[in-house]
């Protein structure tokens, strides 16, 4: 089930284009299990996921600033955060009207790479369809030095990132294991989960590397017919020479 009504989360106010970069057996393991994969938080690269900034921080600690929040609680958040880190599990997305060059680098391992391409409606109705409670956000992007992540709720860590990430122009579906709905579904020792999807509804097109060559963009035309999509295919003439 789909809920964006928490104050922590910032859904796009109208649709709009969602991406995924990813690699060719990415693609086919979404069609054969006919799921999205949503890996831990403690999982990502990033040593920040999850964490308060550094403003933020400062804030809690500072007698005359926290609102009368005693040391003891602020020990408890802080220790906790790692804890956190393990219970929310995340699927990450490119939300912009135009492909990105600096996504087709990062994302692929090699030039035989694909990007999915749906929208948030399309997202949106996929996840209400699961018995996992999901919600959606677009990622606010601050200096952590400078600016606080408010504190009141767990989920505020998981919805900023550091300003130096802000060309990832993220959406993020964000699933919290501890939600009542979610206990008896998701283990401790799970570092991921599936949600189940239906690819046809979700894929709107899938954008071929612009690297990539011919007949790999011919081979992902046959498997998506195989699966039963009827989506465009387009390669990305993103490295194309100008022709006036």
């Amino acid at each position: 089930m789909l809920d964006n009504s928490h104050e922590c989360f910032l859904p796009p106010s109208t649709n709009c284009k969602v991406w995924r970069y990813t690699d060719f057996t990415k693609l086919l393991s979404l069609l054969e299990t006919r799921q999205l994969y949503f890996p831990r938080a403690d999982q990502f690269e990033d040593p920040y996921e999850g964490t308060l900034s550094r403003a933020a921080i400062a804030l809690m600690k500072d007698p005359k600033l926290n609102g009368g929040l005693p040391q003891s609680a602020v020990d408890q958040l802080l220790e906790h955060m790692d804890v956190t880190r393990r219970e929310m599990f995340i699927s990450c997305w490119f939300a912009n009207e135009h492909e990105s060059a600096a996504m087709w680098k990062l994302y692929l391992q090699s030039s035989e790479g694909v990007a999915i391409r749906s929208d948030h409606d399309a997202l949106c109705a996929a996840l209400a369809a699961s018995s996992l409670k999901v919600r959606t956000s677009m990622v606010s992007y601050i200096d952590y030095d400078r600016t606080p992540i408010p504190y009141g709720n767990l989920f505020f860590p998981f919805v900023h990132k550091r300003i130096s990430f802000a060309h990832e122009s993220e959406l993020r579906a964000i699933i919290w294991s501890k939600e009542d709905i979610n206990t008896s579904l998701i283990s401790p020792e799970m570092v991921s989960v599936l949600v189940d999807v239906i690819p046809q509804d979700l894929i709107k097109a899938v954008h071929v590397s612009p690297t990539a060559p011919v007949w790999f963009g011919k081979l992902v035309e046959k498997v998506l017919s195989r699966y039963g999509l009827m989506c465009p295919v387009e390669r990305s003439s993103l490295y194309d020479r100008p022709s006036y």
